[in-house]
């Protein structure tokens, strides 16, 4: 095998698990409150996630390729109040991957997989200057994005094409606590990918997350707010599949920091940006550890 050839090896094997979820994106989507009936945002995030430096189990080791996996996307929300307490939602992802290694750079852009989700509020508490919000998630990831993308006429590994080829469905339960200038989001997700391109099916991930949020800045309406976040976030994947054989180094468990900063300058405008950080990382045999995600959201209702 040459020294591409093992590139694009080391490619799939190595950076498995590293492109972002096709449903990242949108605002508020996963969040115990619906958007008011009849009522619409659209928004546009854009997400850079990069991984490097190898990791064996918990402990760093040293890359002989010196691997830089880096996953960019321009992702287009639509989220809409269809009745009371329901909303639907689709976010269209144009992804941008790169790998860069002392053996050589790939790289691939092009059009992601498309998301549709439905959400249901079945809980409503309210008090006074606080409310209590909990809704069901049901979404499914649909094949769009092109899968066969090539390189010097070799066909791309999985993880750097922008699309999976797999339907790819994913339930959640999200609930959203507000007191008063407090906000704490609760959101469980899970998610079951399919076999999708090359035979190759990745890893199913059942994503914790908790979070607290102080509005430090709330004038009277419709006057500006600003708000600061901090957050915790667990994940665990499963073995990804190859040819129905699991593949070794792939899964496991991810804790991240979240920091995050909203700005409202007026009540239909919604500005946030966020970073998740990692705290602990204990893989499946070998693969790139994250270094950071970084996100930008603009989001305007009406």
């Amino acid at each position: 095998m040459g020294a591409m050839g093992f590139l694009k090896y080391a490619a799939m094997v190595v950076a498995l698990g590293a492109p972002a979820l096709a449903q990242d994106g949108g605002i508020e989507i996963f969040a115990g409150e619906t958007i008011f009936a009849r009522g619409t945002r659209v928004s546009v995030t854009e997400i850079q996630k990069v991984k490097e430096g190898l990791v064996e189990g918990s402990s760093e080791i040293t890359d002989p390729l010196d691997r830089r996996y880096e996953d960019r996307r321009t992702v287009v929300g639509l989220n809409h109040g269809f009745a009371r307490g329901w909303s639907f939602s689709a976010l269209l992802p144009l992804v941008e991957r790169s790998l860069e290694s002392t053996g050589g750079d790939l790289s691939n852009s092009g059009v992601g997989d498309l998301s549709l989700i439905i959400k249901n509020q079945f809980h409503v508490k309210n008090w006074v200057r606080s409310a209590w919000h909990s809704a069901w998630i049901f979404g499914v990831e649909t094949p769009t994005g092109e899968t066969g993308a090539k390189d010097g006429g070799v066909r791309l590994p999985t993880s750097l094409q922008a699309g999976s080829g797999s339907w790819d469905p994913f339930l959640g339960l999200a609930s959203t606590l507000d007191l008063d200038l407090w906000r704490f989001d609760f959101v469980a997700l899970f998610k079951e990918n399919g076999e999708g391109s090359q035979s190759f099916e990745e890893s199913d991930k059942l994503t914790l997350a908790l979070s607290g949020k102080y509005r430090f800045l709330h004038e009277t309406y419709p006057g500006p707010s600003a708000s600061a976040t901090v957050g915790l976030k667990y994940s665990k994947s499963w073995h990804a599949e190859d040819h129905n054989i699991n593949v070794g180094n792939s899964g496991g468990d991810e804790l991240l920091l979240k920091l995050a900063m909203g700005w409202h300058p007026r009540p239909d405008l919604d500005l946030g940006i966020s970073v998740d950080l990692p705290l602990h990382e204990d893989f499946n045999g070998q693969q790139l550890g994250l270094d950071n995600r970084l996100q930008l959201s603009l989001g305007w209702r009406f």
